[in-house]
């Protein structure tokens, strides 16, 4: 082995001497063709003519360890992949695959072997470019069993119709598994109608005994000259073969269908066939058509599955009705959900977004929210979620970000990431709701474009990132000069509008259990956080279909989806004292407040005058 295959090519060049250096200097090291003109030795000779004339054989590893590498790195690419699967299963040689195939830089997650990466992008460039008018079932399967132990992540990013015209070259891989149909007539093709299902999955996805992930997106990446809107359509043919593949995946842990025509229907047949999958964590529907019903599909599918963890609904139609049927199962006991993604649903509104913060009131599991760009409005709730009352007005309902604000900042939920960008807040509720998240356990907070005034933003931030370094001091992280922690304690200066050093701001913030106080050039002034009022709350139920995830401090139990299942309550002062328990980061509980006690957050800033 001359050129180690170890050592990166920018490296051979970072070390290779220019001929003006040391030009007396005889031996190089660097130079690797220095025995060019050197008669080859014999076992040399032999490797080489091994290597040309090779069709397989399991003797391999009866050769020396030099001549093997020698024979790995001098073998042909091409050989049929059938000889090279059955006989050589070193990483190196599969790594000149990889590289030879294709010259994009990969990015390695994972450590997976150069086997592993060379099956998954060669089998899904197959079924990529495979027509469905030249589908072989039998050769297929022949090319499952092949690659199919080694697959773990499929990422397919397209699918052609079959309505498209076999006009594409394929690779000689591809020839040995497509075969030629006879056309049918013309007339008859009118006849009939076009066909535009896509190659059925059911197949190709069923031997996959080791597939823990799979991407998928139905839709064409080469279109031509014959654009049409119809060529990115998901029949509902698809979704049953799809189905079918699915119900033999048991080890798929993360399953995301982005980019399709997906409807209610065809989400239906998905779920269908995960349904008996008890291994399912991350289930991504982006950027479909999935309106109210296939919501309800979605909330009775988590309901049922405990372990997933990760919802995903990006860009869809449902709208309010869909998410009350979600945040109606995020209070179940069944409901394992830690992060939800509901961006860019612009017909959710306030009077969507107002369930999923009734939801949280009630105590769900939720570590993650993102509701940006679902079109909140600072106007009033036109229809308010069962089971919010007013204590003033009954005819004078909320807004949504006062439902937030009495969310975040009453009830001590999990929550630790909210995302409420692009939207409309607007005033008064953005001054609610910058208190509510001091008083909170926030730590990551994205208010961009929010409709929130920038003093309301500039105490959320800084209050986000004060509690981010006070939960590493809890951790009992020794506090360093390390970039990340002077970072976030400039990132509090520069809300607050202060003047102070990032590292002595950064000890404070870390040591002490709130906001400290900190005093600028011009003086210190005082803002206090004062506690949330309970002009209005959360009416506990007296009945509900399914069981709750836990009685909330504030809520009680989950309430149903009928206004006849609740019963108004007056406000009392007991509610007042439940809903200021305090807990720590990690949602332990602490020692009880007195009776006679408020708390309160104060924070400094250096401008009085916009107060």
């Amino acid at each position: 082995m001359k050129l180690p295959v170890s050592v990166p090519l920018n490296t051979y060049l970072a070390y290779k001497q220019d001929k003006e250096v040391e030009p007396q200097r005889i031996l190089k090291s660097e130079n690797f063709d220095w025995d060019i003109n050197h008669p080859k030795s014999l076992s040399c000779l032999c490797v080489e003519k091994l290597s040309e004339n090779w069709t397989g054989s399991s003797k391999l590893n009866q050769l020396l360890a030099k001549d093997r590498e020698l024979f790995l790195q001098i073998l042909n690419t091409d050989v049929p992949l059938q000889l090279l699967v059955d006989n050589i299963k070193n990483d190196i040689f599969w790594k000149r695959c990889y590289l030879s195939k294709w010259n994009d830089s990969l990015l390695l997650t994972e450590q997976k072997p150069w086997i592993t990466l060379f099956m998954e992008r060669f089998y899904a460039e197959v079924l990529q470019n495979m027509n469905p008018k030249q589908y072989d079932p039998e050769k297929v399967n022949t090319l499952v069993k092949l690659c199919g132990p080694y697959i773990q992540s499929l990422n397919i990013k397209s699918l052609i119709p079959s309505d498209i015209p076999v006009q594409r070259t394929v690779s000689p891989e591809m020839e040995n598994l497509l075969t030629s149909r006879r056309q049918k007539d013309q007339k008859t093709v009118k006849n009939q109608g076009l066909n535009r299902d896509h190659i059925s999955l059911h197949a190709a996805l069923g031997s996959l005994s080791n597939l823990t992930e799979l991407h998928i997106s139905y839709q064409l990446s080469s279109v031509g000259v014959e654009y049409r809107k119809d060529q990115f359509q998901f029949t509902n043919n698809d979704a049953r073969n799809l189905a079918h593949g699915l119900e033999k995946c048991s080890l798929l842990k993360v399953l995301r269908i982005t980019r399709s025509d997906m409807d209610c229907q065809r989400v239906k047949y998905i779920l269908r066939g995960l349904s008996d999958n008890s291994n399912l964590e991350t289930l991504d529907f982006s950027h479909c058509k999935i309106g109210d019903e296939g919501a309800l599909s979605v909330a009775k599918f988590v309901s049922k599955h405990d372990k997933l963890r990760n919802l995903v609904l990006v860009d869809n139609v449902f709208g309010p009705n869909g998410i009350e049927h979600i945040a109606h199962v995020l209070n179940h006991t069944s409901c394992g959900l830690r992060s939800l993604d509901l961006r860019l649903n612009n017909k959710l509104g306030s009077d969507g977004v107002a369930h999923a913060a009734v939801a949280i009131a009630r105590g769900c599991n939720l570590t993650s929210l993102n509701i940006s760009g679902c079109g909140i409005k600072p106007d009033p709730l036109q229809k308010p979620p069962a089971g919010v009352w007013s204590a003033l007005n009954a005819e004078n309902p909320p807004t949504c970000g006062d439902l937030l604000a009495r969310a975040i900042g009453l009830v001590k939920t999990p929550l630790r990431s909210l995302d409420i960008s692009v939207n409309n807040i607007g005033s008064p509720s953005d001054i609610t709701l910058s208190n509510a998240i001091c008083l909170s356990y926030l730590i990551d907070i994205n208010l961009k474009r929010s409709g929130m005034s920038s003093m309301a933003m500039a105490i959320a931030e800084s209050a986000a990132a004060a509690q981010r370094l006070r939960r590493e001091a809890e951790k009992g992280i020794r506090f360093r000069r390390s970039a990340g922690r002077v970072v976030q304690a400039r990132r509090v200066a520069k809300g607050m509008n202060i003047d102070a050093d990032p590292i002595l701001l950064a000890q404070q913030l870390s040591a002490r259990p709130s906001i400290v106080s900190v005093t600028s050039e011009e003086g210190t002034y005082n803002i206090f956080a004062q506690p949330l009022s309970t002009d209005f709350g959360f009416v506990p139920a007296l009945k509900s279909p399914l069981p709750s995830s836990r009685t909330s401090s504030i809520t009680g139990a989950s309430t149903s989806r009928r206004s006849s299942h609740h019963a108004v309550l007056e406000p009392v002062k007991e509610v007042r004292r439940t809903a200021l328990v305090r807990r720590r980061s990690d949602g332990s509980l602490l020692e009880p407040r007195y009776a006679n006690t408020e708390r309160h957050i104060k924070i400094y800033i250096s401008n009085e005058d916009q107060f």
